[in-house]
């Protein structure tokens, strides 16, 4: 979070700190679900706890066909640019 501040140029005094970092956790997130979910989460099955998911790296690859993740991967690349779609694949790591 406080690379993120710094990349935004944000000055944040020590003291909201945790505040930030309790609201910007998932735990959090997910009590609190039906403030994010559009319709308070009535769209989607489960409800807005099912909206708020926690999702891993790669959890796709069983659903995607290679031509599916080829033809997403080139379409990344058109509309982001190289380095956003890499960016978005793998994160700074990449």
């Amino acid at each position: 979070m406080r690379r993120l501040a710094a990349f935004l140029s944000l000055e944040i005094e020590d003291t909201k700190w945790p505040l930030i970092l309790e609201y910007c956790s998932f735990e959090w997130m997910k009590r609190n679900a039906t403030r994010f979910a559009a319709l308070d989460g009535a769209i989607f099955e489960g409800g807005a706890q099912s909206f708020i998911h926690k999702g891993s790296n790669g959890r796709w690859s069983d659903t995607l066909t290679l031509s599916d993740s080829a033809r997403y991967e080139a379409m990344a690349v058109r509309e982001l640019g190289p380095e956003c779609a890499r960016w978005l694949a793998g994160g700074a790591k990449a």
